[in-house]
């Protein structure tokens, strides 16, 4: 049996914002628009220093209608191999839409997941 992914992301997609809003401070931009939807970004500040077994940097949660859509996970260095092996090794589904980044010159990882509303192929019109 697959172990559910949040117990080691911490963040649930689809959570909502009382859930955790006692730990978090709005920061600007105070709005983005994707895919049609308003995000409002978030910095968490509550304790939780580590997620898969990395330190964090920081942590982002954006917001629609004070719905947890997004999460971005900054970690110092090139972890994008570590963090792989994490995720690899455990027995987990993963959320639709994950991404491993690494920023210029190495500086920074990040780990982002978000709800699948947000992939979707804009329309012409």
């Amino acid at each position: 049996m697959k172990k559910d992914i949040y117990d080691f992301l911490i963040f649930k997609l689809n959570s909502e914002h009382s859930d955790y809003e006692f730990d978090l401070i709005a920061i600007p931009p105070y709005e983005i628009i994707e895919q049609g939807l308003s995000l409002e970004p978030y910095e968490y500040f509550g304790t939780i220093v580590e997620i898969l077994h990395q330190k964090t940097k920081h942590i982002l949660l954006y917001f629609n209608a004070d719905v947890l859509m997004r999460v971005e996970f900054l970690f110092k260095g090139d972890l994008i191999n570590s963090l792989k092996q994490q995720l690899d090794s455990i027995n987990v589904e993963l959320p639709d839409y994950l991404m491993l980044i690494l920023r210029k010159n190495r500086k920074y990882t990040i780990l982002m997941y978000q709800n699948k509303v947000l992939n979707k192929p804009l329309k012409l019109k």
